[in-house]
């Protein structure tokens, strides 16, 4: 159940479904919406509102009054006295809701959950409890809408970049390719490349409801048909619609229901994934461009409840690929691309290689072979492989390129010459590129080393170059084209952050030992480089640690006020990623799952007992399986961190995994384990489930928020989990409570998130203005407004 957040939706290599699913497809064209995460009390009780104490400092240091936050608050609109109950005002927590006790017996355990009457969604106590704690999070954050405001103009200074670049183009088939960006969203053009070509717009956002985005746009091979996959907020099937760029009309069919969809290569055959009610692509379906969808053809179905189906293309577009992955093995099926249904006859599948128990591979095809890339030998770790495609079977498998311990390939992309290996060494990112006449393998010199690559959008298949993005900490997300012929690079887009001096800051790397003694984990340090080891230094630690998705070392503009303020970010890349391989992965997974958490533990010990800051200061963030991590961390050692924050967490693994009909759980039998099987299991998993384990102790500041639109992870998680520390840390979280616990619920949200790029820079000013606030000012120390740019330093 993760997640990724991040800005501005971009043109990009497509991954149709999330990455921990489908980690090795593509099929042309998609609009990509990641999300990235990011992220003030001045006392452990809070007494007082931190906007007071930024007020009265801020005014005794002589501050301009443009920045004094009565001023803003005036020009907003409010009034001297508005203003004032707003600063001074302290909100009141929420009771906790009503308790019904339930019972539940499995496998001669007993539990109990009293909440879990929130269940039935239409209860009306579940919408007054929703609606107190929401006024509760509004009327917190009323005495913060300063800092909110300053931090917010910040961060969008941070987001601006030259307005004068050139769109990036992709050229294929005699078109230039390319996107623009308007205050309604993503334009999708095309012209044709001659110096006096016109514009032609494919696709303006503009014009779609102010519910749906676009998950995905794809050409026919022809180049004759635009598609475009629509998703209405928060859902993760949509409706697919075709556009004729010669007539330039749309067909009057529109499919509904699509998960993911693939061109054929005759130009009028479009193959679709359908889902479950458990959202699981299950089905592979067949249409004709200007057919109705009830003459589509039903080409595969799968019936095992932990496998997805995907649908791809190889690059050579000779075949369609059904993929056929859990999380822990695949099967690959493969059609001619170009089978004509007129005939009434179904296209005939190929399976790669039958499915054997942790065996995962993925394929492409060039010339008379297939290219595989599979982690089918004993230490899992990936390779790549040849296949003559008339004698595929397993045994002929020739490798060509293989992955060392502590390394990981991720991805190939095949052209006619040359193929690009997309890979990991010790959590950094590796291009390889592949000479098919020659064997020779060169490595791509990459112009950052603390970074995150993607491939571009390279859908030329006869071509020598490909493009690729860097996103690195300190620097908007580049893009590169590389001559693998020449081994010559060119720089197509940089931008430098707005009013950031770079010089300043440095990116560092440490290694901490595992509690098991079994491991060394990684840890990516982003601060000033005039730190001092003094203890006394902000920390803000992010992790993931699930389904081998990787803590990426990337761009998130959420960083910037902290960093300008002394912070320290840390990147832990914990077990249960694969940063370090496959094996890294496992060692995080169903019986090891712990290692993720000690791992965390292991890591803010370490920044404290090495001086790099304390408990004090020390702050943590995740999202989705990484809010599970932090739930989990906060209960087994709450006294290591000041704050944390929690993103549509997964807080209930017990009643998710309990219970099939919820989406995505059989699926996730691989990932958690099955507690309604063994008593091993049931045990193991209720040690660190974060709604089960609750301790009696000291707490850290809390900031929840989750969406009612979420369908991976139910808002009632979060819901659950907080009245449950209300109830249970009435001292700590109650209505007298010392402590502050911020539970905010979007109606309108979904897991990747909602709304348009304002309103997620204002929610991650709310999450920096919270881990200011809670971290302990030390004697001397305050926030202030820098008089010459408007910022405020620590």
């Amino acid at each position: 159940m993760p997640v990724a957040r991040g800005l501005p939706a971009t043109l990009a290599r497509i991954h149709g479904c999330p990455s921990h699913q489908y980690p090795h497809r593509r099929a042309g064209l998609v609009l990509v919406q990641p999300w990235k995460t990011g992220y003030l009390n001045l006392s452990p009780a809070r007494t007082v509102g931190s906007t007071r104490y930024l007020l009265t400092s801020s005014l005794r240091r002589g501050a301009p009054l443009v920045e004094c936050p009565f001023h803003w608050q005036q020009k907003r609109g409010l009034s001297l006295l508005g203003t004032l109950k707003a600063v001074f005002k302290q909100p009141t927590p929420p009771n906790p809701p009503k308790k019904i006790p339930v019972e539940t017996r499995i496998l001669g355990r007993v539990r109990v959950d009293e909440y879990d009457w929130m269940s039935d969604k239409s209860d009306p106590d579940l919408r007054d409890y929703i609606h107190a704690e929401n006024t509760y999070a509004h009327e917190y954050f009323a005495s913060e809408t300063a800092a909110i405001h300053l931090l917010n103009r910040e961060m969008k200074q941070v987001l601006r970049t030259k307005k004068i670049a050139a769109p990036l183009t992709t050229v294929v088939r005699g078109f230039e390719y390319y996107t623009k960006t308007s205050r309604h969203g993503m334009i999708y053009c095309r012209r044709k490349k001659s110096p006096m070509a016109k514009e032609e717009i494919l696709l303006d956002s503009a014009y779609l409801p102010e519910t749906c985005h676009v998950k995905k746009v794809l050409l026919s091979t022809a180049h004759h048909i635009f598609s475009f996959l629509v998703l209405e907020e928060g859902e993760e099937v949509g409706t697919l619609h075709f556009r004729n760029l010669e007539t330039g009309k749309s067909y009057e069919e529109a499919l509904d229901g699509v998960f993911n969809f693939v061109w054929g290569n005759d130009n009028k055959t479009v193959y679709y994934t359908r889902s479950t009610d458990v959202l699981r692509p299950h089905q592979v379906w067949a249409h004709q461009v200007g057919t109705p969808q009830e003459l589509d053809v039903l080409v595969f179905q799968e019936d095992d409840d932990s496998i997805f189906i995907d649908v791809g293309s190889t690059k050579d577009q000779r075949f369609v690929t059904i993929n056929g992955n859990s999380l822990s093995s695949s099967e690959v099926r493969v059609l001619d691309a170009g089978h004509d249904f007129s005939s009434g006859a179904l296209p005939e599948l190929t399976v790669i290689a039958p499915r054997a128990e942790g065996v995962e591979y993925y394929v492409d095809h060039h010339d008379d072979n297939y290219y595989i890339l599979t982690n089918d030998n004993p230490n899992r770790n990936f390779r790549v492989m040849r296949v003559n495609h008339n004698h595929a079977n397993c045994e002929s498998w020739i490798e060509l390129m293989g992955a060392k311990d502590g390394e990981k390939i991720e991805d190939v992309d095949i052209f006619k010459n040359f193929m690009v290996i997309y890979a990991k060494r010790d959590a950094l990112p590796v291009i390889s590129c592949y000479h098919f006449e020659t064997g020779v393998v060169h490595e791509v010199p990459l112009p950052e080393q603390f970074c995150t690559i993607a491939a571009g959008v390279n859908l030329d298949y006869e071509t020598d170059s490909f493009q690729f993005t860097l996103n690195s900490p300190y620097a908007h997300e580049a893009t590169y084209e590389y001559d693998m012929a020449s081994r010559v690079m060119t720089a197509l887009r940089v931008h430098p952050i707005h009013r950031f001096d770079r010089s300043k800051y440095t990116c560092t790397r440490i290694n901490v030992d595992a509690e098991d003694g079994k491991a060394k984990i990684p840890v990516t340090l982003l601060h000033q480089k005039n730190m001092r080891l003094n203890g006394r230094n902000p920390t803000l630690i992010r992790a993931y640690g699930a389904y081998g998705v990787p803590t990426d070392i990337d761009f998130r503009v959420e960083h910037f006020p902290l960093l300008e303020r002394g912070w320290i970010i840390a990147l832990a890349h914990v077990r249960g990623g694969s940063e370090l391989g496959t094996l890294w992965y496992h060692q995080g997974k169903l019986e090891n799952k712990r290692n993720t958490f000690t791992d965390f533990i292991n890591v803010g010990e370490h920044l404290v007992r090495t001086g790099y800051t304390s408990p004090r200061k020390l702050t943590a963030s995740g999202v989705s399986a990484g809010g599970l991590l932090m739930g989990a961390v906060c209960n087994m050692r709450p006294d290591l961190f000041r704050a944390m924050i929690l993103n549509v967490p997964f807080l209930d693994p017990m009643t998710t995994m309990l219970d099939p009909k919820i989406p995505l759980t059989t699926v996730e039998f691989l990932e958690w384990g099955n507690p309604a099987e063994s008593k091993e299991m049931y045990d193991y998993m209720r040690s660190y489930a974060p709604y089960d384990t609750i301790p009696e102790s000291r707490r850290p500041a809390l900031m929840i928020s989750c969406g009612e639109r979420d369908q991976r992870v139910d808002y009632t998680q979060s819901t659950k989990f907080v009245a449950r520390l209300r109830s249970r840390l009435a001292p700590w979280y109650g209505v007298k409570g010392k402590e502050v616990c911020v539970l905010m619920i979007d109606e309108n949200r979904g897991h990747f998130g909602n709304g348009s790029q304002d309103e997620r820079v204002k929610n991650w000013a709310r999450e920096v203005v919270f881990l200011l606030g809670h971290v302990h000012m030390e004697d001397g120390e305050s926030l202030v407004a820098n008089q010459s740019t408007g910022q405020f330093r620590s």
